[in-house]
């Protein structure tokens, strides 16, 4: 699907163009032709407009459908609510036969006529389905390295099945995929799944609406999150908007909010200024300051470390769980240690010294389904410890006794004796030191 008609809905173009325009960009690098046809109205919103007369708020999904059949496209909206509503119609229409028939018999004086042939596709599910992470990821040039991205799906673009069916409802993943593609960590965080609550305030509910946002904001910065990312402009207006008006009251709340185009742009190089971030209410210049400190650590790193591959650990994540040492010692989390590093700690990792406690079992490296494992980079680390001096003493004491005798310890002549075991051969401690000695030379 490279071909078809954009629907912006209201709320884009009216109160937040830099998500159109971040959008369009994004869609012209990935190679889509867009176009904007004439005569739409609003899909309607279906609170404000359903709640008056359910016969209105189908008549003009229809009609702004049957527009696009015209043309012959199918439809691509970046709005949870034009999403919603054109699917809910068509879902509706397609088993009322009935009342299809009689809008068409209203949609007839404009010359107009309702079938139900066009696809209707949201942004993130366009992205999701039909471009694929994997060819997302190849356009990236700026990936957001070391980067803590926490999702909002909003509810429309999930629900009401049967008419929305395209992620799990419940438990949904594909905007998060796209999201690690960029090269982002994704965090989870309790309230994910709750709805922005940005709705309240069209019906008089202001203060409830700021709950709604009050308690999501909260969870992300307990998680520590880098930014929002969203797929609707009523969630955005809601976590953008809101959380300023939040600001202004003196809380303490401070969440990047980006859309999802905005996010990708990013990563595909367009500059800030290019797509208007100026426009947010909330700054998003913590969020561009951070990105660029991870990208010095990451070239620090490279100078010890595979980075993309300790991207790669830290985006999965799934064993965990899996380290022996975990299972006795919680306080030690190895996935953890690797975000610290890829956000820049290494000198606080190498300081604090819990690095001394993974066993190079290997476990991890067996139950990696990309053959990765963390064992290696904590080898790594130990090294750079001992070079910097924050080394166990026994390590050192170990190391100088290796390089005196070529053994870590000495025979129990006395024992093997006991037991009738004859004398070892003479060992090579000696040749051992002088080849260490040679090649530092």
């Amino acid at each position: 699907m490279r071909e078809f008609a954009v629907f912006w809905g209201c709320t884009i173009p009216a109160r937040f163009p830099m998500i159109e325009k971040a959008t369009r960009l994004v869609m012209s690098d990935l190679g889509a032709t867009v176009h904007e046809l004439a005569g739409h109205t609003c899909c309607p919103e279906g609170t404000l407009v359903k709640a008056n007369a359910e016969d209105a708020f189908y008549t003009a999904a229809a009609r702004n459908l049957a527009i696009i059949e015209g043309a012959g496209l199918d439809v691509l909206t970046p709005c949870n609510g034009c999403y919603s509503t054109f699917k809910e119609a068509s879902s509706h229409l397609k088993a009322d036969w009935r009342e299809r028939e009689e809008i068409n018999e209203r949609l007839a004086a404009e010359e107009l006529h309702y079938d139900g042939i066009t696809n209707v596709v949201h942004f993130a599910e366009w992205l999701a389905d039909h471009v694929g992470a994997g060819t997302l990821r190849s356009k990236v040039t700026n990936p957001l390295w070391g980067m803590r991205i926490a999702v909002h799906y909003g509810c429309h673009l999930l629900r009401p099945q049967p008419a929305v069916r395209w992620d799990d409802p419940l438990n949904p993943t594909k905007v998060e995929e796209l999201v690690a593609a960029l090269g982002a960590k994704v965090v989870d965080y309790p309230s994910k799944m709750q709805c922005c609550g940005g709705a309240l305030d069209r019906v008089g509910e202001r203060d409830s609406s700021l709950a709604f946002a009050r308690r999501k904001l909260g969870d992300l910065m307990r998680e520590d999150v880098d930014a929002l990312v969203v797929v609707c402009p009523s969630c955005f207006q809601q976590f953008d908007l809101n959380q300023a008006a939040l600001q202004r009251a003196n809380e303490d709340v401070n969440v990047p909010v980006l859309y999802l185009s905005e996010l990708i742009a990013l990563a595909m190089g367009h500059e800030p200024a290019e797509i208007g971030l100026d426009m947010h209410r909330v700054s998003v210049a913590s969020f561009l300051e951070k990105w660029g400190m991870r990208a010095a650590d990451k070239a620090r790193l490279a100078e010890h470390f595979d980075v993309a591959l300790l991207g790669t650990c830290y985006a999965c994540g799934a064993c965990k769980d899996d380290c022996p040492v975990c299972k006795v010692d919680p306080t030690f989390q190895p996935t953890e240690v690797i975000g610290d590093l890829i956000r820049g700690d290494l000198d606080a990792v190498i300081e604090r010294g819990e690095l001394w406690k993974c066993l190079e079992c290997y476990t991890c490296q067996e139950l990696c389904h990309s053959r990765i494992g963390m064992a290696e980079t904590f080898r790594q680390l130990k090294e750079l410890a001992m070079e910097a001096g924050s080394g166990p003493e026994s390590v050192s004491a170990a190391y100088a006794e290796f390089l005196k005798t070529g053994a870590l310890g000495k025979p129990r002549e006395s024992a093997r004796k006991k037991l009738g075991l004859e004398p070892l051969p003479e060992g090579g401690g000696d040749a051992v030191a002088r080849l260490l000695t040679k090649s530092e030379e």
